[in-house]
């Protein structure tokens, strides 16, 4: 008689493999509270919503990953992690590091793991988008990088233009990702509300902070609506983000209106 199959808290909605990794997108079983009234309280809401705690497992096979730092909760196997920037080898790797850390004010390293075995990531309710790249170079806002594929490289983009580092609202610095493999970015909306726009030599402009990535064939800065200061003035914009160029940008129309509703200022909705 075979033994009873063991029961998970978990199932894997979103699997990715390549090479000898594999990533893994874990969405848990509604959550059964914790001792105190006020966490049940919480608890219940989330599970009445439908909201569903999600964690990122890895499992390596004689393969390496490296990850922002701090995002590891746990792992099992025969795992070595080692402090790499992510940026080259040697002295010159790291000193380029150690600068691009004093710029963006991140950690000079992203952990490096490598072996057999399987890694667990900080369970989040947020959301998580898996990437493949191929031999591109992609620009996201700081904070999307979560991990990638020891392919991958790591590195701290000055954004080009000026008036974007100034009024841009992303910082001076942008996370650069370069190569072939697979990156993972923590995302603040639901990949479905991502739009993908692929911009032929044409303009993109943005009324807010709300393009995440973008090829770096694109080029971002920062203007005024209209070319008059009158024009800009009864148009109702002021500065917009605007991308021109050949390639692609992703943004999320909907990430204004969950940040207006964390801090209660958020659209009215109706209900009729």
């Amino acid at each position: 008689m075979n033994p009873p199959e063991k029961k998970l808290p978990f199932q894997v909605t979103e699997t990715v493999t390549r090479g000898g990794t594999t990533f893994e997108l874990l969405e848990y079983a509604p959550l059964a509270g914790s001792e105190t009234i006020h966490m049940v309280e919480q608890v219940h809401t989330l599970n009445r919503s439908g909201v569903r705690l999600r964690q990122l497992r890895i499992r390596l096979a004689d393969d390496a990953v490296r990850t922002e730092p701090g995002v590891l909760q746990f792992s099992k196997g025969r795992i070595e992690m080692e402090s790499s920037t992510g940026v080259g080898e040697g002295l010159g790797g790291f000193m380029k590091g150690a600068l691009a850390a004093a710029r963006t004010g991140e950690t000079i390293f992203k952990p490096l793991y490598r072996g057999e075995g399987e890694l667990y990531l900080e369970p989040t309710f947020g959301h998580y988008w898996m990437m493949q790249i191929n031999n591109r170079t992609l620009f996201a806002d700081q904070g999307l990088f979560c991990c990638c594929e020891d392919s991958v490289k790591v590195d701290a983009h000055k954004v080009e233009s000026f008036s974007a580092r100034v009024a841009g609202g992303e910082g001076r610095y942008q996370t650069k990702v370069s190569g072939t493999g697979i990156v993972v970015f923590r995302i603040p909306v639901p990949k479905a509300e991502i739009l993908e726009l692929d911009l032929d030599n044409e303009t993109l402009q943005v009324d807010g902070s709300f393009a995440l990535l973008r090829t770096s064939e694109v080029h971002f800065s920062v203007e005024r609506a209209s070319n008059s200061f009158v024009g800009a003035m009864t148009s109702g914009e002021g500065l917009l983000q605007t991308f021109r160029g050949t390639g692609k940008v992703w943004i999320a129309p909907t990430q204004p209106l969950y940040a207006g509703m964390r801090f209660g200022v958020g659209p009215a909705i109706s209900t009729t």
